[in-house]
């Protein structure tokens, strides 16, 4: 494979990995309005499911140094963790290993892209989640597909389509509010 492919192969497994870890990581505004009223309490180890437990066990030792709003996302985690089937879990663990193994700088792009995604407005963050959630594994296949083998300028001039939606979107909201 060349280096070329294999770069863009990279950042399409990136970019796909952001999208996926955003749907499942990022809290609803509800989820998020909870949150912030338990951040500030640490829970004691012992106060874990066994299921948690177990699927935390490796940072046992750990635990109480961790700030409480850390111990609260690693709770939650833990909790969809043991609701998902077990092939959504191997979905999981794939992915986590495929960003184990980027380069570090892969790795600050996946993270900066999270943040991007984080600080988009609620309704877009939540416009996004479902629109990927109504494609089918056809689809989201297709869709890696066709960013993994475009160029780069097509890359660039998909986002800069997707900056001026964007755009779009939020004089449409003020002119709503404004009404």
């Amino acid at each position: 494979m060349s280096r070329i492919t294999l770069k863009h192969s990279r950042r399409t497994m990136m970019l796909a990995l952001v999208i996926l870890l955003s749907l499942c990581l990022l809290p609803t505004k509800s989820h998020a309005e909870a949150d912030n009223e338990s951040l500030n309490s640490s829970i004691a180890w012992d106060s874990l499911s066994p299921q948690q437990q177990e699927t935390l066990g490796s940072i046992k030792d750990r635990w109480n140094s961790l700030p409480p709003e850390r111990q609260q996302r690693l709770s939650k985690g833990a909790n969809k963790w043991a609701n998902m089937e077990p092939e959504q879990r191997e979905q999981v663990k794939e992915r986590l290993n495929r960003f184990k193994n980027l380069s570090p700088e892969e790795k600050s792009e996946v993270k900066e892209n999270m943040r991007k995604f984080k600080n988009l407005p609620p309704e877009e963050r939540k416009a996004l989640r479902e629109r990927w959630k109504n494609m089918s594994p056809d689809q989201r296949k297709e869709f890696r597909e066709r960013i993994k083998n475009m160029k780069p300028e097509e890359r660039k001039q998909l986002r800069e389509q997707m900056r001026e939606k964007r755009m779009q979107m939020k004089r449409e909201r003020r002119e709503r509010k404004e009404n």
